[in-house]
This record gives C-alpha cells, structure tokens and sequence, in this order.
C-alpha cells in the first residue's frame, strides 16, 4: 500500500505545480492580490480617518468662534479707550449753556475719532443732561429732536437715554437695534446699530454714545463659514444677531467657553472679558453630513471591486491566449533552455528565440539612433521656424498623422541660484528627465529645449489619447523631488492640422497658470480668470495714504486685497498685474513729490520671481515702506514761515491778522513776508485769510440757532456788510442763502 500510495501523491503535486505555474493562473492571481489590497486599503483609510473628521470639524468651529470673540474685544475695548479719551478733552460740558465754539471745537475732535475706519463707528452722540443738549458729528440739537428724528428707533426712546445719566455704570454695551431717520413722510435711512455708553467718573451730569455699525463689523470681523451667529449679555439678553440668523431659543450655557448640543444643533459659545457672550449656531446634520457613510461610495466600491474583477479576468485570458499559440509554433524546437524560470511558458519563450532577438538588436539598435537623430533634427529646425514666423503660412511638417504638443515652462528658485548652476545647463538635464519619461509610453517622441526655460515635446497621439494626463503626472510626481529649486507649468495642446496654431495656443494656455511655486498642469478646460483691479474708492484711498506716507493704512489695504485674490485663486498673471499696479501708484507718488524712485526698477524685475503671496507681500511691504519713509522724510522738511503761518490762523482766526502783525512775529519784513507767501502757496496773503475765516463760518452757519451777526464775529469781521461781501465773493452766496440752502 505504501507504495502505490508515494507515487499517486507525488503525481498530484506534480499536477498541482504545473497548473499553478501557468502564466494564467499567475497573472490571475496577482490581480486578485493587488485588487484586495487596494480595497482593504481603501476601507482602513475610510474607517480610520472617518473618527476624525467630526473633531476636526467641532475644533475648526471653536477655533473660528475664539478668533471672532477675540475680534470683537479688541474692538470694543479700543472704542472704549477712544471715546474716553474724548471725553477728558472735553471743557466746561458742566456749563448749563452751550459755547458755541467748544461745539465746534468738539464736533472736530468727534470727526478725527470717526476717521479711524477700523472703529466702525457710524456716528459718536454727546449727551448734556443740564442743557438737554446733545452733540454729533455734523450738528448739535436738543435731545428730544435727536431721538425722535435723527436716531429714532422702538428699543430707544428719548426717556431712556435721560433714565441713563442716574444708573451707576460707566461703560456698557446696549443691545443692537435698528435707527432710522423719521419725519411726516416716514422713516427712512434704516439701518442696524449697537450703541455703546461711556461715562467719565469726573463729568457725572454727562456721556457719550458711540453708534456702531453692528452688520459691517459682523462682516470683518467674523471668522464663521456659517452666518448664524448671535451676542448675548451677562443676563442672557440678546443683544446681536447676524442679518442670516434665525430667530431660535439659547440654552443657558454653563462654562466660560465650549460647545453643547441640544435639539440636533451645536451651540459653540465663548463669553468675552466685556461680559458679552459669542454664540455660533451650527445644524447637527451640517457636520453629521460630512462624516456618514456616503452610499454613492459605497456603490462605486463595489462596482470597481467587481469591474477589477472581470477586468483581471480577461485581461489574463487575453494575454495568456498568444503565448500558447507562441508555444504551440515554436514547440518543434527542442533544445535545452538557458536559464529557467517559475513560468514554464517563459522558459520555452525565452530557449526558442533569445538567439534570434539577439542578432536583430544590434541591427535595429544601429537604425534606430540613426534615425532618430536624423528625426530630431528635422523637427527642431522646423519648430525654430514655427517660433519665429509672423506670417500666415505654415511650415512644412508631417500632415498624415495627429500630433499633440506638450509646452513645459520651467521656473527657477532661489535654491538653485545658491548651488552656482546655470539656469541652461539645468533646463537641458530636466529635458532628459522629461524625454525618458515620455518615450516609455510613446517611443517615437521627440523633445527640444526651446528657451533657456521652455521645452517643447511632440507626441505622435490624438489630444485625447488617456496617456497622455497619464504621462504628464508621472513629469509632475517627477518634479516633485526637484520642489526645492524649480517647478513646472504644463500644458498639452493639439486637435489641428496647424503646427503654428497649436505652439500658439499652447503658450496661451500657460499664462493661465495659478499664483503658486508648485508644478501645475493646465488642461485646455481651464478659463482665464478675470483680471483684478482696485475700485475708484481703493484707488484714491490708496493714493492718498501713499501721499501721506501711511505706509500702515496701504498696507491694510494691499494685503486685504490681495487676500481676496488669493480666495478666487487668481492667475499669476493677474497677481502680478495687480502687484504692478500698487508699484506703478507707488512710483507716480513719488514723482509728484519729486523724491527718487529708481529702487523701483529693481521690484519691477524682482516681480517676475515672486511665486508665492508671502514673497510678494514681502517685496510689496518693502517698497511701500520705503516710499512712506522718504515722504515721511520730505515732510519732516517742510516750511517753517509757511507752516507757523497757517498754524497761528488756524488758532486766531477770529483776531486782527495782517501782513504787518505776521512779518512781525516771523521778524521778517512785510514785502518779503508777501512775497515769500505767494510763491510758496500760489495764494496772497489776505486771500488766504479769507479762505479761512469763510470756512469757519460755514461749519457755524450749518447751527441755526446761531445768529449771522455772532458768526461774522466768531470768523473775525467785526462789520457784518464786510462779511456779507467776502462771503458772497468766496462762495456765491449771502450768508442767509447758504443756510437755507443747506437747511433744505
């Protein structure tokens, strides 16, 4: 028995390995193996890293919401500190009259506070209980007037801003509401603000009112991708809600900072140190969406595990089909194989015709470098040709078959230029990464160095042949070990019998590259994005703080912009057109101020090295600070008889001021005094005086309840008539007629 049995069993096994040896079986089996690791891998990542998406979510929320609270402090303890500080340069608001030149003095104080665009303040109120007076910006009235027209709202009533002055706190923020100006027609003006009352513990009988745009602040301020947003105070009191915010109930919320869920919504809250409590609302199914199983994915999991599956199937039947007819043709020769291998099918393959393949190699090896050189020169003097031309015609090249042509733009960074290698010699040896790449799948390409940082391959293909996105992401992983000293743009182009039109079209797809230092591929699809420009409003903001030397306020408004361009993912292009455009009102300021501005022409080419937003924001920052400081610098040496001038007018407007009085506080002569005066100002002396008094008295003559004779004394004509004349000379008006005009 034993020995019938030992050769039955080793037969089997025999069998056994000759069926699992077949290339079939093997290639089968290998698919099989690649298939269920790539599923398992697929369900680990999904299952491993689904965990992690609602925290991340639940982090980012909290992280936007401690950001927006920190805003919102911020600006409501600078606004406490500035309107405070208004209040103790305020004089006699004890008195139970009004002076109408400390009104006058104070509305301008209020105006340079309300300057500051970062405050958002719409309007600062002034508040005299023993006058009932109150002051703003732009006028002055009693407190009834103010609050019944010009700041009428449900929530507020004039007897609630009297009950004020009597309630111990100094500084408080009321809840949102919204004001309107009211008259018989109706309100009208409607708009949504948060009042903020400041008391000094010294002027018990008076406070101040800072109107704060409650949406626009909401807007800059809030770090929140969703708009529900709300501010409670310390007794839970609403006091803000954003313009997108349902109306819902609060829970109370029991710790300083952190989020509940109740009723399928998130509440993220954080209370701030001015007692006001943030609140972010976020829909349980807005983040609950984002990490549950997606039944479109589990679908397409199963129908690729089962299309893999038919397609490992035949792609095996399909190869193993040829070399048994191989097999079966070259059977007859019967000799020994020189090496064996786990493939029986191979072993025969390889005995049967290694030497026949051998004697071919050298032969075709020999006619192949011929002919590929001969190739490769025909076409680059063809291309040269195609680069150079300004006609309509076309050179010749080969019309009988499709072509597609792949541009590669290469650019440099600074890494490279610390090695000492020449941008040339480097451009050739990216040629060859590039060439070898490609002809692995498409073996009759050909590739050219065009520029020093342009190449130029041609694939004999149609542009929509898959290969080709295949081939171009290998260049683009290639490219990924060289990340440190350049980067690519890549684009394809073809689908024309023109060799010309397509070279064009292909230079024209790659101005569409992003603003980044990353290799890009980019597909014909793609859309040039629009180019980017500063409104008229940012132009002469920008301008007039370039002018100024406020290199703070230009630079909040560069990287503001640019911050937007960098959300829209703009183009390079577009990036450095707007980047040549602050330079170019950079430069023009300059001029105006006739200050040297050749460091620009450095920038101007510096630009085109700049692939990041952090290397333009520093080329920019550099520039514009220096232009700030050379203004800075020509102001700092500005006139001294011109500057005293104007200051002792601005002051003693209301006094007896000549030439004579001036020359003499100046201890110069009275001609020279003129004379230096017109040239320096284009102005005369006594125009000049005029002009200012006459604008005094037009801020005076916006208060009805102040008499024309009174103004012509504050602006200092003693004789009405001699007022009347000089105002109407100045601005075309009586006086009495600019008022009615205004009041209208």
């Amino acid at each position: 028995m034993p020995n019938h049995k030992f050769p039955l069993k080793a037969l089997f096994k025999l069998r056994l390995k000759e069926k699992t040896s077949s290339l079939f079986i093997r290639l089968f089996v290998s698919f099989l193996i690649i298939i269920a690791l790539l599923v398992s891998f697929i369900l680990f990542s999904v299952v491993y890293y689904r965990g992690g998406i609602k925290d991340e979510i639940i982090k980012y929320n909290t992280l936007s919401l401690q950001k927006t609270t920190e805003n919102y402090e911020n600006l409501i303890a600078v606004i406490h500190s500035s309107v405070l500080a208004v209040s103790l340069e305020l004089e006699e608001v004890q008195s139970p009259s009004i002076n109408y030149m400390n009104a006058l003095s104070t509305m301008q104080k209020l105006r340079l506070v309300m300057s500051n665009r970062q405050l958002y303040l719409e309007n600062i109120l002034l508040m005299f209980q023993n006058s009932g007076y109150t002051l703003e910006k732009g006028r002055g009235t009693d407190v009834n007037t103010m609050f019944d027209r010009y700041y009428n709202s449900k929530d507020y009533n004039t007897s609630f801003w009297n009950d004020q002055y009597a309630l111990p706190y100094k500084f408080q923020v009321l809840p949102a509401s919204s004001f309107a100006e009211s008259d018989s027609t109706g309100r009208m003006g409607e708009r949504t603000l948060l009042p903020i009352v400041v008391k000094n513990e010294q002027l018990p009988n008076f406070y101040l009112i800072a109107m704060v745009e409650a949406d626009t602040i909401y807007a800059q301020l809030h770090q929140t991708l969703d708009d529900q947003f709300y501010i409670i105070n310390e007794a839970d009191q609403p006091m803000y809600h954003s313009p997108g915010a349902n109306q819902v109930s609060l829970p109370k919320f029991k710790y300083h900072s952190g989020y509940m869920i109740k009723d399928n919504i998130y509440y993220f809250y954080k209370k701030g140190a001015s007692g006001l409590t943030y609140i972010h609302v976020v829909p349980d199914n807005t983040i609950s969406s984002q990490v549950r199983w997606n039944f479109s994915f589990v679908l397409l999991l199963i129908l690729t595990i089962a299309i893999s599956l038919i397609a490992s199937f035949l792609f095996s039947v399909r190869l193993n089909t040829p070399v048994k007819r191989i097999i079966e043709g070259i059977q007859k020769w019967n000799t020994h194989p020189l090496w064996e291998s786990g493939i029986k099918e191979f072993n025969i393959i390889h005995h049967k015709i290694s030497d026949i393949l051998k004697s071919n190699q050298d032969m075709h090896q020999d006619m192949s470098e011929k002919e590929s050189l001969l190739r490769y020169y025909a076409y680059s003097n063809v291309l040269k040709k195609i680069r150079h031309q300004h006609g309509d015609s076309t050179p010749w090249l080969p019309s009988d078959r499709p072509f597609v042509l792949v541009l590669f733009k290469v650019n440099y960074k600074a890494n490279l230029y610390r090695l000492e290698v020449d941008e040339e010699r480097a451009t050739v040896f990216i040629r060859e990464y590039i060439n070898r790449i490609i002809a692995e799948t498409f073996s009759d390409s050909l590739t050219f160095q065009m520029e020093n940082d342009q190449i130029l391959s041609i694939i004999f293909t149609e542009i929509t042949d898959p290969n080709i996105n295949h081939t171009l992401k290998q260049i683009n992983h290639m490219m990924e070990a060289e990340r440190e000293y350049c980067f690519l743009t890549i684009t394809a182009s073809g689908g024309t019998e023109d060799w010309n039109e397509a070279y064009q079209s292909g230079l024209e797809q790659l101005k569409k590259r992003k603003f980044d230092d990353e290799t890009q591929i980019i597909v014909d699809t793609e859309l040039q994005a629009a180019n980017i420009r500063l409104t008229q409003a940012q132009e002469e903001e920008l301008d007039a703080n370039l002018y100024n030397g406020n290199d703070d306020v230009v630079l909040l408004l560069v990287r503001r912009v640019l911050a937007r361009i960098r959300k829209s993912n703009e183009s390079t292009q577009s990036v450095h057109q707007f980047a040549e455009s602050i330079l170019l009102h950079t430069q023009r300021n300059l001029q105006q101020r006739n200050i040297d501005h050749t460091f620009l022409r450095q920038t101007f080419a510096e630009l085109q090295n700049c692939h990041t937003y952090e290397q333009l924001d520093t080329l920019l920052s550099s520039d514009i600070k220096r232009s700030a400081l050379l203004v800075r610098e020509l102001k700092d040496k500005r006139d001294h008889i011109i500057h005293y001038v104007y200051e002792y007018l601005e002051n003693n407007y209301d006094k007896d001021i000549t030439l004579d009085i001036m020359a003499d506080k100046l201890h110069i002569t009275r001609s020279y005094l003129s004379t230096y005066f017109k040239e320096k100002t284009g102005t005369n002396f006594v125009d000049y005086v005029n002009s200012v008094r006459i604008d005094k008295a037009k801020k005076l003559l916006l208060n009805p309840d102040i008499r024309i004779q009174d103004i012509a004394q504050f602006a200092g004509y003693q004789n009405i008539n001699s007022f009347n004349r000089m105002f109407k000379k100045s601005t075309g008006f009586t006086p009495s007629e600019f008022r009615r005009n205004e009041q209208q």
